[in-house]
């Protein structure tokens, strides 16, 4: 019975508060009426008089909306700015008068049921048991929470009785009228005081929060938004078999509206419901009801509201039961797309959005992407910078946190990514697997926007580790102990890392490296380069699509500076320790690699490598240039070809060599620290080398063998010859050089070229495969006759005596070129060459007259008596064969059976046909995409050189000429036996 009672006096009170509340906004208006008619203005009444009183005392407040004021107008949206910043002033004036006011405001509601007849006094302990805070899950709280939920507002007779009299007089019951006007009162009070919760009740505010919770858990409470929404319940979220849970409707509409798929009224409605719950976790159903009881155990000292609830919850994530760190991080999910929605972001960082975005409209992730534009600059606050940055490692922790790359990549994730999006579907993703798979796979996504969001998000990884989720995972120990007084930003914790690459983990290492792979593919991941070079990068390769490439390639132009120079060798000496550090080779050269070299890492990881079984050494590079000729793709010769080119140019880059040779360096070298000073070093003195620096050596000579273009020392001493005398000859298989061997006694040849020449000739001789086209075409030969030489031993001249020995067996084109490397050795003769050393006795006692010039002297020093070329070889020619001997006769009798002598001379004639023979296949040895005109290959400059017979014949014919034309003159102006006519005036004229 008493229950009964206590229910039938709840409802009586309510709708006693609902007829009082209606006929106090009535009076209200008569009231207003009254006071704009005349009579009024000029005998105010008393009751008129105790609130203008009150005004005047609070007019102090009028002149400026404080700085939480205008916070709360931004919070409050665009369209409703102006609004909320002016009832955030009023809520300030009210705090002023609050201790007069309320003692009013009693007096006036009591006078009001005075006014209206109302007995009231029966009705006073239900009243005052309503107005206190009813026990929670007590009947009385259950009849209040009902009639609540009946009237669509709060009771206004309630907790809140003296807070509705103060903030909210005249506003009607219903539809949520009463509780936002308290809500937003309280909210701008709050902005504008902080204590403001002091002058809200705590059993008011505690009424408000409970009515909210009930609306949010079933919003046909929430009339408006029904309204609102009505249409797009009915088309998404109108079955009760997948909506039956309590508050699963506003979850459904919540998916809808991140979809873009609800109205923009009711997504209007929505945003509000999400701005209560990012402020207090319980308006949130879902979130309540799965994280209570972890509240309860691990935030219960936790004040509601700004978030505070979230944070704590989100520190011991470790902690969290399932189902409610799935509900949080859904949560977190929705407030990517608005920064109103981070409570505390958008508090820290409102200053800076009003300084750096005033204009930038809220939403779709605006105002984030605005202020991260404005991260570095010098007038970020560092309030704003802290935050900021700790919402980026969060969002690099997982996809759906960052929404643009939500938003833009949903198709590509769904068809590219899906096995690790399925993965990570239903939990919060720890180590990023959606990211690295769009970073791997970027070249392959298929909206641009996607691709874009993905090269932003890689940069922000090369720039910060905290924003590289995997490297940070892998490294977290090794940064801590190596790296714990480096602060973040700026690359300096990844830089760190490398400098102590070789102490790293095992886990780290890995990690470090492949992310130095995906760093690789653009300048704007490669954060110290980009920082050293940025003048450059302007005056320089602004215009270039490659500013990578652009940059290697202008290395050693003067307009660069020291510190751009040094970091773009650092990181092509980098890139040479494994061909995935070097972006385009990679890219180009993948299907090769996978056919060719597949295994070619295998030894070098099994060793250790470079970095403990991480790089390969350059084992890949290596076994690239060893399989040139087999390339299916051309881009990849190009690609392979650049990088040699660099290579020969810096020593230093041959890594296998480098590793080889060592120890040879230190021992026989002195330590030499210039590279090519101490690869010199190691050619003069080849015969002490341990055979793998030998091997190595060797490779890198063959190398620079097939193409005159990265013999830097004979660019560099023939450079104006090849553009004179072999213009238009390719500079591959060895024709380039043969051209300057024919033009080794012409007049134009230089000193320093005619030493260069005959000496990479004396190297021809002692290794085969230092001549590219008799090696070409002699392999097989070499293979079949003189398969029992050891290539260790090489460099010796073994397998052309072979060759020469077996002379009448060669098939093929391999005997002209052996006659060819034969009569060379001659013809520049070098008595250290072991090809030709059984001729020097010969020598010595037929042609002792003929040995101080053209060759005769020690290899290395030709130039101190470079003399005309082919006198030994035409000395041999003239003797005798029985004065030769058996083994110099074999050489100089092939030398005569393929070349011949004419008139005791060296008949060039057969040099030319030879290499008119090479050029007619020249084209088979043209890397793709290389011009007639480049570099070494003879072209440009555009002149014409003429030389011997045909320069005679020009300069005799150019004489007749001008002799022809002087004759003209002078027979038309000055011959006096020529005719001519006199003429004689009349005297008359």
């Amino acid at each position: 019975m008493a229950k009964r009672t206590q229910l039938v006096a709840v409802f009586l009170l309510f709708l006693l508060a609902t007829t009082a509340t209606t006929v106090n906004a009535k009076k209200k208006k008569k009231t207003k009426a009254a006071d704009e008619s005349p009579a009024a203005v000029d005998s105010p009444s008393a009751e008129d008089a105790s609130p203008a009183s009150g005004d005047t005392k609070l007019a102090a407040s009028e002149e400026k909306s404080s700085p939480a004021a205008e916070e709360a107008a931004e919070s409050a949206g665009e369209g409703e700015a102006a609004e909320a910043k002016a009832s955030a002033d009023e809520g300030g004036k009210a705090e002023g008068g609050e201790a007069e006011a309320a003692p009013a405001a009693e007096e006036s509601a009591k006078e009001e049921k005075e006014g209206e007849g109302e007995d009231t006094t029966g009705d006073d302990a239900a009243a005052a048991g309503a107005a206190e805070d009813p026990p929670p899950g007590s009947q009385l709280e259950q009849d209040i929470i009902k009639a609540e939920k009946k009237a669509g507002d709060i009771f206004p007779a309630g907790a809140c009785k003296a807070e509705i009299k103060l903030f909210c007089e005249g506003v009607d019951v219903g539809n949520r009228s009463l509780e936002r006007c308290l809500s937003e009162s309280f909210k701008l009070s709050k902005a504008a005081d902080a204590s403001a919760d002091k002058k809200f009740g705590k059993k008011c505010l505690k009424a408000i929060r409970r009515f909210k919770i009930e609306v949010y858990k079933d919003i046909s409470i929430d009339k408006e938004m029904m309204e609102a929404c009505k249409d797009d319940i009915s088309s998404l979220c109108d079955d009760d078999f997948l909506y039956p849970e309590v508050g699963s409707v506003l979850a459904c509409l919540r998916e809808a509206k991140s979809g873009g798929k609800v109205s923009q009224a009711c997504g209007q409605k929505v945003f509000e419901a999400q701005m209560d719950a990012a402020n207090d976790f319980a308006l949130d159903p879902q979130l309540n009801e799965t994280c209570s009881g972890d509240v309860k155990r691990l935030c219960a000292d936790v004040p509601t509201g700004e978030g505070r609830v979230q944070d704590c919850l989100r520190d011991h994530r470790n902690s969290l039961n399932w189902e409610c760190l799935a509900e949080l991080f859904r949560q977190e999910i929705e407030s990517s797309e608005d920064i109103r929605l981070n409570t505390r972001l958008f508090k820290a960082c409102l200053e800076d959005k009003r300084r750096f975005c005033p204009d930038v409209l809220p939403g779709d992730a605006r105002v984030k992407d605005c202020l991260e534009l404005h991260l570095l600059d010098s007038d970020f606050s560092k309030t704003c910078k802290v935050e900021f940055e700790r919402m980026m490692e969060r969002r690099a922790s997982d996809f759906r946190l960052d929404f643009n790359l939500r938003k833009y990549c949903a198709e590509d994730i769904s068809t590219t990514c899906y096995q690790d999006a399925e993965d990570v579907a239903d939990v919060t993703n720890r180590d990023a697997k959606v990211i690295e798979c769009l970073q791997d796979y970027r070249g392959e996504l298929k909206d641009p926007r996607c691709r874009q969001q993905v090269h932003q998000l890689t940069k922000r990884a090369s720039e910060d580790i905290r924003f590289n989720r995997p490297l940070a995972q892998a490294c977290k120990d090794d940064s801590a102990k190596l790296c714990k007084d480096v602060p973040p930003g700026h690359a300096r914790v990844l830089l760190c890392l490398q400098e102590h690459r070789k102490g790293l983990t095992g886990p780290c290492k890995e990690a470090l490296f492949q992310e130095e792979v995906r760093f690789a593919e653009d300048i704007d991941f490669k954060f110290p380069l980009r920082q050293a070079c940025t003048d450059e990068m302007q005056r320089l390769c602004k215009d270039q699509p490659d500013t990578i490439k652009c940059l290697q390639d202008k290395v050693e132009d003067a307009d660069m500076g020291k510190a751009c120079r040094d970091e773009v060798k650092k990181d092509v000496q980098r890139a040479a320790e494994d061909y995935r550090l070097n972006f385009r080779l990679n890219r180009e050269c993948f299907s090769d690699v996978q056919h060719l070299c597949m295994h070619s890492c295998d030894a070098a990881l099994e060793s250790g490598g470079t970095e403990s079984g991480v790089t390969c050494g350059g084992a890949t590079l290596k076994c690239l240039t060893e399989n040139e000729r087999k390339l299916s793709s051309k881009t990849c010769r190009q690609e392979l070809f650049y990088f040699k080119k660099r290579m020969v140019a810096d020593i230093s880059l041959d890594i296998p060599l480098q590793m080889a040779c060592k120890t040879d360096v230190e021992k026989k070298c002195g330590g030499e620290r210039d590279h090519s000073k101490a690869l010199a070093c190691l050619r003069g003195k080849r015969d002490e080398l341990t055979e793998e620096c030998k091997e190595e050596e060797l490779r890198l000579s063959e190398m620079e063998a097939s193409d005159i273009r990265l013999t830097p020392t004979l660019m560099n001493a023939c450079g104006l010859e090849l553009n004179h005398f072999c213009r238009g000859v390719q500079p591959t298989a060895g024709l380039a050089f043969r051209c300057l061997q024919m033009s080794i006694n012409e007049v134009g040849m230089s000193v320093a070229c005619k030493a260069e020449v005959d000496l990479q000739t004396f190297r021809q001789s002692s290794y085969y495969k230092l001549d590219a086209a008799l090696a070409e075409q002699c392999q097989g030969d070499v293979d079949a006759l003189c398969r029992g030489i050891d290539e260790g031993k090489e460099g010796h001249s073994l397998v052309l005596q072979c060759l020469v020995d077996h002379q009448a067996n060669l098939t093929g084109r391999c005997l002209t070129e052996t006659a060819y490397a034969v009569r060379m050795a001659l013809w520049m003769y070098h008595r250290e060459a072991d090809l030709v050393k059984p001729c020097n006795a010969v020598v010595d006692s037929l042609c002792a007259n003929r040995t101080g010039a053209g060759g005769a002297g020690s290899a290395g020093k030709a130039e101190e008596g470079v003399g005309e070329a082919g006198l030994v070889g035409q000395c041999l020619l003239e003797q005798p064969r029985e004065k030769l001997g058996e083994e110099c006769g074999r050489l100089v009798g092939l030398l005569g059976q393929q070349g011949g002598h004419v008139g005791g001379v060296i008949d060039t004639s057969q040099l030319e046909e030879t290499l008119a023979r090479l050029a007619q296949v020249q084209a088979q040895f043209k890397p793709e995409g290389e011009s007639d005109t480049e570099e070494g290959g003879g072209g440009g400059g555009g002149k014409l050189v003429l030389t011997g017979v045909t320069a005679f014949v020009a300069v005799t014919a150019l004489t007749a000429v001008l002799l022809g034309a002087g004759y003209f003159v002078y027979r038309k102006c000055f011959d006096p036996t020529r005719n001519y006519t006199l003429m004689v005036k009349a005297g008359d004229v």
